[in-house]
């Protein structure tokens, strides 16, 4: 499978407490990091692949900025979970997914063109790099029903996608573990 055959979520929806802020607004080489990502993931895959959760009161700004691009509005307060079906329900589920919170730069094309490439086969594929997991998530079309059922109150993805065919794609790319929390 190729780049052509995806669609990414990016998650950025959150307060940013322990950042001092939403992490979606903060500086990052002269521009705030949504932007930064936004322009990554357009050089991937086009507006109407791309869906992004935000708050609510961003609406307008965010459209401004990604033109075609798909918004979902979360509330910051609920968990992750909920920020993903929400994407879920604004582009459905139906193509390959990539999957990355905003804070996560992993801005090497390879890391996504190798996921698409070898995690074809699997529910869900991580790239991996001197043996820890990291960013992005590719997640299959098969797990759209399952993924839908899932109770942002209680479920947390992360655990869920345990229990599926999880690839671990070997990358040697360090920008794999990168987050601001680190």
């Amino acid at each position: 499978m190729s780049l052509t055959d995806c669609q990414a979520y990016l998650l950025a929806a959150g307060r940013g407490r322990r950042a001092g802020g939403p992490k979606a607004w903060r500086d990052c080489g002269g521009r705030p990091l949504l932007v930064r990502q936004l322009d990554f993931l357009r050089g991937l895959f086009p507006a109407p692949n791309i869906a992004v959760s935000i708050q609510a009161e961003w609406q307008e700004r965010c459209r401004l900025l990604a033109p075609g691009a798909v918004w979902a509005t979360v509330d910051p307060e609920a968990p992750a979970l909920a920020s993903v079906l929400a994407l879920c329900r604004a582009l459905p589920l139906d193509r390959p997914t990539f999957l990355l919170h905003v804070d996560m730069r992993v801005w090497e094309p390879d890391v996504f063109r190798t996921l698409a490439e070898r995690g074809a086969a699997a529910e869900a594929a991580v790239p991996v790099l001197g043996g820890r997991r990291g960013h992005p998530v590719l997640l299959s079309v098969r797990l759209k029903d399952g993924l839908l059922a899932l109770d942002p109150e209680r479920d947390r993805l992360d655990v869920w996608l345990h229990s599926r065919r999880l690839a671990e794609i070997g990358v040697p790319y360090p920008c794999i573990h990168d987050n601001w929390n680190s």
